[in-house]
């Protein structure tokens, strides 16, 4: 299974996207290992390689030292990463400005006295 690292690291970018899309990975957002081996034996899967559960984490294990190499994830714990990818940058969002308080409502038109009629 070792023998298919290679197809992570020819394909790192793709591995990434296919990543993202699965599990909604952004730049320096947290990584988790089980994300990330059921993430490599999806993309071995999509690749038509078939892969058992411990075969794939050791896999796993071995792309995650590649993208460690790569300065691409950040270690925090023995089971947690934090993503450096500056691909995958929210888009900025420009802020709001406050809202506008309501303008006051105009006054009533005031009532024009009714025109009086001489009587002859």
């Amino acid at each position: 299974m070792l023998e298919h690292l290679t197809l992570f690291t020819t394909k790192q970018a793709d591995f990434l996207k296919f990543l993202k899309l699965k599990y909604h990975l952004y730049h320096l957002s947290n990584v988790f290992f089980r994300d990330l081996h059921y993430g490599v034996m999806a993309f071995l899967e999509l690749n038509k390689i078939k892969s058992k559960y411990l075969e794939a984490e050791e896999l796993t294990k071995k792309v995650i030292d590649s993208l460690e190499e790569a300065n691409i994830l950040k270690k925090v714990d023995k089971l947690t990463w934090v993503l450096h990818y500056a691909e995958f940058k929210k888009p900025a969002t420009k802020p709001t400005p406050p809202a506008k308080p309501a303008a006051k409502p105009a006054a009533p038109a005031a009532a024009k006295p009714a025109a009086t009629q001489a009587t002859s």
